[in-house]
């Protein structure tokens, strides 16, 4: 297996290991069976291939991802920073909150100077691991939540399954554009690449928002050039 595509799998493997509790069984094993598929391929298997299931797992586990997270903010958006704080000793909770940590994300703490310059090495390792394991905890706190309120997850479903609507016909929309001018096709076409790699389950979200501005801007040059003939 060639190295990028290892490294494309363990990506994958990775993303996996990450899919929301929200997940239905049969939409896990479908996964399962791509990624087994994919597999078997051996070196047959190429990057696009990877990539392929990639992006298919992305689109089958998004819209239970954007209920599970609409149900987490909506409930619980303070519970993970509670119990990372409660994961630590009392001396490091102290200075955690001192520079800031109940202010800011915890990713965006980490990444900072402040974080480097004001605590000790292993006081820097306890934050991090208190937050892995709140993430952990709130995994589990999170399945009971859904388990426990199967309307609200119906509600948050019918809404994410229609913004994922919304976001695919907004993209076969900008992808329609690369038939008007085969000279911007190739640009067109690329950015319409990039935005569906964003479904990708290694991959940041495309936002409908970005897909709209795309378009609005291939309209506009698709027009001037038009013009200009």
């Amino acid at each position: 297996m060639q190295q990028t595509q290892s490294a494309l799998i363990s990506e994958l493997e990775f993303g996996i290991k990450h899919l929301p509790p929200t997940l239905p069984e049969d939409k896990q094993q479908e996964i399962d069976k791509m990624v087994a598929d994919l597999k078997a391929l051996g070196d047959q298997a190429d990057d696009g291939a990877v990539r392929d299931v990639m992006i298919a797992t992305g689109m089958i586990e998004w819209p239970y991802r954007q209920a599970y997270k609409a149900m987490s903010m909506a409930c619980c958006s303070q519970t993970e920073h509670q119990m990372l704080v409660e994961n630590l000793r009392p001396a490091t909770s102290k200075k955690f909150k001192d520079i800031g940590g109940d202010d800011v994300s915890i990713h965006e703490l980490t990444r900072s100077r402040i974080f480097e310059e004001k605590l000790t090495p292993e006081e820097r390792y306890e934050v991090q691991e208190a937050s892995l394991n709140a993430r952990f905890q709130m995994i589990e706190f999170m399945k009971e939540q859904v388990k426990n309120r199967p309307k609200e997850l119906e509600e948050r479903l019918v809404e994410a399954f229609a913004n994922q609507k919304k976001l695919e016909d907004a993209i076969d929309k900008l992808e329609a554009l690369a038939q008007i001018d085969p000279d911007w096709a190739p640009d067109i076409q690329g950015k319409v690449d990039q935005l569906k790699l964003g479904w990708s389950i290694s991959e940041p979200d495309a936002s409908l928002g970005d897909v709209e501005k795309e378009i609005e801007y291939w309209q506009e040059t698709l027009a001037a050039s038009e013009s200009e003939v």
